[in-house]
């Protein structure tokens, strides 16, 4: 890809000559040729990214010209940096030799590419048009997830005789593994999944666990993950264990004490079971192992030493290969055939458009014109082409051989494509892969893959090879990823000439991971209370095809850091670069699982053009990265991106940061440090700043971050400290601040940044700093779409309990943490209706605060923590808390009923009661919460045990659960006595969060 860059690389260079107004007229006239003939070159590489598969020497030339552009954007920003060294000292009008020469270069080198370009025959500028028109529609498609359940077809008989294998503990047919036999793409890991969440599987075991088992597998960190889950409340003595027979020994005494479902997913080799066999008591104990595996041979070495139930998963018949396509595809392309022509409403809405196609049409010509467009969209029209696609569908759906990752990809393109021409070019080119390249079991899915691949927008392919980075089942924080990608150039900017101004880079890069989730080409999990994408990750199938196309771009080399701190570099055969030449390569991933110091200075040279480095940390403690930090400074000078997620760097992180001049993204979140170097002002192109350091320490930030003046994402730490108040009133370009504290910033600040859109406060002030926090919150109330407070106040007079009114009915205000006494609580017609979340402390409420807070209409997580009740009665009454999904009572050590009624609470998937002294007894209506989820109780009194003992007795609707004590931190456990009716409620241990509570929802 060479369109992406080319266009970050004007809009810099437009920023520079626009915002300098002392550059000599020779060197302005130099960067406005340059950017005349970058404007063309732009529009040159659309059509070649387009055309980039069907020829090796329009691929040669993308190549080619994208690391132009990378160089050519390094000398600009080096230009750039150097008038910005320079302003405080003197103004230099005239221009220096050496800069005249690199311009020159420049521009020589942008004529020869167009000279290749001539050469490559690749195609008229004029073809722009239809590439913009079909980027268009593609815009246009709706927003759907293919993560949902109804994408599971034909195999629901299948999953409940697997469930009883599971559950059956009598006779001979009790068996302690349960192993998904089938060849990738088949849907083993989504077989088990409905499988894990099914509701006799979750009434049956106490405690659940699953753990991907990877290529490059370690037994440390599976037999980790797998105890973490199981006994949460042990997760720092277990992170401190180092021998595997300590880990091992652990995990066998667990399952003696407790009922557990392990999942062992995408098993590789029979070594995997040797290694972990010991750590999974006999059958006899209850606990149970699910696994999936494309190998036959290791169900049947894991059957020779313990019973194991084989499953081979049948691939879908006919029909189902059908259903399966319709639900995928079917929705969306009859949309273009059936929407609104049918009923006449675009005729008229064509007629009454002013300015529209048909205003310029005589009379005559627009009748003609509107009678066709009737025949076009006749009903018999609409179904001959109905039947047509139909019938293309199920052709292409016969070759996809019944494995449901082919066939979902194949309605993943199909959904893109609206007319039947459409239709009929996938088709061919569908035919053409299969004839080119064979069909095998595996084949039908890559195949498939690699034609997805080749069908995405040019721009949506960057995109792609960058998720290569993260590695395998990795679950990618979308927020974060779309930040990687603009500071990475995939993400045009919107068009300044646009009527849509609205539309930000965020927002863009949505769009380009919906467009790939539509291909099927991630998997997405989306937030309920917003419906947006809040993670991501690929199929192991994909990641093998992003990874290949990545290495054949010269996009991705791998590092992995082992414990011998040596450098084992994994690239596919097939790159065009040699596997010991790092010379090109754009980005470079890094995962460290080794306790000692990582070393890179072996590699120093062959990384210099790196761009891109992103360690990834497979340690549950913190590896000291303050030597390497300090080469990557020195060494890679020319980084765009760095991401040093939950790392140490000692007392201070080193000076030496400042010298990455070109970053756009630093991230450190979750790594431990005290002090931030002053050298971090020199970051002058800076769009990303995570400090959300770890929760233990306490960052000290010098007031430099007022030079930083194209940030668009400040992420404040939740402890924090200044030497002086920061200045931020520069920061003109931020769009996402987070954690900003009046005491250590200078609230007026904030006043000036009219681009924000979320904001995070956090308070701890006087009456008047509310004041202004209200004015500007009203005040901007247009721009921000998104924000949360934390308020530590105690609203006692009328006068702040009209503040808080105010505060509280924000209208984009989503989260709110309220730290304090409020005397009252403010009506809710006061509160925002796009509050998604509450969380009360300390407030000392005497009246019951669920006649108000039930009423709000979008609330979908409520916490009342430490007396924020200190009545002894609250009331849920019925059609209340309509969406909420959980709730948390801790603390509450005054309250003494809680009564649900019938119809409260209908959504509600979680609930958690925790050191609640004075309640004695669960509330009866509990069972009326028909989808609940999970129970988790903790720090409660013998007579409330005693109470969930009896409530089946009674005649109730609820399992029948056994109390277990434990020493463990003085909880106790509630698990059920057996398999029940199917309600899917478990009551388990509850561990609370290492994380102070008043530092918690950070």
């Amino acid at each position: 890809m060479a369109e992406s860059p080319i266009f970050c690389v004007i809009q810099g260079l437009e920023k520079l000559v626009s915002s300098e107004s002392r550059l000599s007229k020779i060197t302005r006239d130099q960067l406005d040729r340059i950017n005349l003939k970058l404007r063309r070159l732009h529009v040159i590489s659309k059509i070649a990214d387009a055309r980039q598969h069907e020829d090796d020497s329009i691929r040669d030339w993308v190549s080619k010209t994208r690391e132009f552009v990378y160089d050519t954007e390094d000398l600009l920003e080096k230009f750039a940096i150097d008038i910005s060294l320079r302003k405080e000292r003197s103004v230099l009008r005239k221009p220096s030799e050496k800069n005249l020469t690199t311009f020159q270069d420049i521009e020589s080198k942008i004529s020869s590419r167009e000279s290749d370009w001539q050469v490559c025959n690749i195609g008229s500028i004029g073809q722009v048009e239809i590439l913009n028109s079909v980027s268009q529609r593609r815009q246009e498609i709706r927003r759907s997830y293919s993560h949902h359940d109804e994408d599971f077809v034909g195999l629901d008989e299948d999953v409940e005789e697997l469930v009883a294998r599971v559950v059956n503990e009598d006779g001979g047919d009790c068996c302690h593994v349960v192993s998904i036999i089938g060849t990738g793409g088949i849907g083993k890991t989504a077989l088990a999944r409905k499988m894990y969440h099914h509701g006799d599987i979750r009434g049956h075991f106490e405690a659940f666990a699953w753990a991907c088992i990877s290529k490059q597998w370690q037994l440390e960190e599976v037999l980790k993950r797998i105890l973490c889950k199981l006994v949460p409340d042990k997760r720092e003595q277990i992170c401190a264990m180092k021998d595997n027979s300590e880990l091992i020994k652990e995990l066998f005494e667990v399952q003696k004490t407790k009922k557990c479902l392990v999942v062992l997913d995408d098993v590789w080799e029979t070594d995997v079971w040797d290694s972990l066999r010991p750590a999974f008591p006999n059958r006899k104990m209850g606990s149970k192992v699910l696994l999936t595996t494309r190998n036959k041979e290791i169900a049947v070495h894991i059957d020779t030493d313990t019973r194991c139930y084989f499953y081979e998963q049948r691939h879908l018949n006919e029909d189902e290969s059908w259903e399966l396509l319709q639900k995928k595809a079917l929705p969306v392309i009859n949309i273009a055939v059936e929407n609104d022509y049918a009923s006449g409403s675009e005729s008229e809405d064509a007629k009454s458009s002013n300015g529209s196609f048909l205003s310029c049409l005589s009379a005559d010509d627009e009748d003609e014109f509107l009678r066709n467009l009737s025949t076009l969209h006749s009903e018999d029209s609409i179904q001959d082409k109905r039947a047509d696609k139909h019938e293309l569908g199920k052709e292409m759906v016969k070759q996809c051989g019944g494995l449901p990752l082919a066939i979902t990809v194949l309605g993943g393109i199909l959904m893109t494509k609206s007319t039947l021409d459409e239709w009929e070019a996938v088709h061919q080119s569908f035919n053409s892969h299969l004839r080119e390249r064979g069909i095998g079991e595996n084949g039908r899915v890559y195949k498939l893959l690699a034609l997805s691949y080749h069908d995405l927008p040019y721009q949506s392919k960057q995109c792609f090879w960058h998720l290569g980075n993260f590695p395998k089942y990795y679950n990618i924080p979308t927020r974060k990823l779309y930040q990687l990608w603009a500071a990475e150039g995939f993400i045009s900017p919107p068009n300044s000439h646009s009527n849509r101004e609205e539309k930000s880079i965020m927002e863009i890069a949505e769009r380009h991971l919906c467009e790939l989730e539509q291909r099927c080409m991630v998997q997405v999990q989306v937030e309920e209370s917003t419906g947006r994408i809040k993670s991501c990750q690929l199929h192991d199938f994909v990641r093998e095809i992003c990874i290949l196309k990545g290495d054949q771009e010269n996009f991705l080399k791998r590092l992995h850091l082992s414990h011998e701190s040596e450098l084992n570099r994994s690239s596919s055969s097939s790159s065009e670069a040699t596997s010991s030449s790092y010379s090109a390569t754009h980005s470079l991933p890094i995962p460290v699982d080794s306790y000692a110091e990582v070393n890179l200075t072996s590699e120093r040279e062959s990384l210099e053009h790196v761009r891109s480095a992103l360690f990834f940390s497979r340690l549950k403690q913190r590896e000291n990265l303050q030597a390497t930090l300090k080469y990557l400074c020195d060494g890679l000078k020319l980084l765009r991106v760095l991401d040093l997620e939950r790392f140490e760097f000692g007392e201070e992180l080193c000076e030496a940061i400042g010298n990455l001049l070109h970053l756009r993204y630093l991230g450190l979140k979750g790594s431990r440090f005290n002090k931030l170097p002053s050298s971090i002002g020199n970051l002058i192109f800076l769009q990303t700043l995570d400090l959300r350091t770890s929760f233990d320490s306490y960052l000290i930030i010098p007031d430099v971050l007022l030079k930083l003046n194209q940030l668009k994402h400040l992420y404040l730490p939740p402890s924090q400290s200044s030497t002086n108040k920061l200045n931020l009133s520069t920061l003109k370009n931020l769009e996402i601040l987070k954690n900003f504290d009046p005491r250590v910033s200078n609230f007026r600040d904030i006043s000036g940044l009219n681009k924000l859109r979320k904001l995070t406060l956090i308070f701890c002030l006087e009456m008047e700093n509310l004041k202004a926090i209200n004015k500007y919150l009203r005040t901007n109330s247009n721009l921000l779409t998104d924000s949360s407070f934390r308020i530590h106040y105690n609203f006692k007079s009328a006068k702040e309990l009209t503040l808080l009114d105010l505060i509280v009915g924000c209208i984009h205000l989503r989260k709110l943490d309220l730290v304090g006494q409020i005397e009252k609580l403010p009506k809710h017609v006061h509160f925002s209706h796009r509050l998604t979340k509450l969380t009360l402390r300390n407030s000392a409420l005497k009246e019951d605060p669920m006649t108000i807070l039930e009423k709000l209409p979008n609330l979908h997580y409520l916490t009342l923590r430490k007396n924020a009740v200190i009545g002894n009665r609250v009331r849920c009454s019925a059609q209340g808390f309509a969406r909420l999904r959980s709730i948390e009572f801790q603390g509450l050590v005054h309250l003494e009923e809680w009564i649900i009624e019938e119809g409260s609470m209908r959504n509600l998937l979680r609930l958690t009661i925790d050191e609640c002294s004075s309640l004695k007894m669960v509330p009866e209506g509990i069972k009326f919460l028909s989808e609940m989820k999970e129970v988790v109780i903790a720090n409660m009194p013998d007579d409330f045990k005693q109470s969930v003992g009896t409530m089946e007795e009674s005649g109730h609707n609820l399992y029948k659960v056994t109390v277990i004590e434990t020493k463990c931190n003085g909880k106790m456990e509630f698990r059920p006595a057996g398999p029940g009716n199917g309600k899917p409620v478990i009551f388990r241990n509850f561990s609370p969060s290492i994380v102070p509570k008043n530092w918690q929802n950070t």
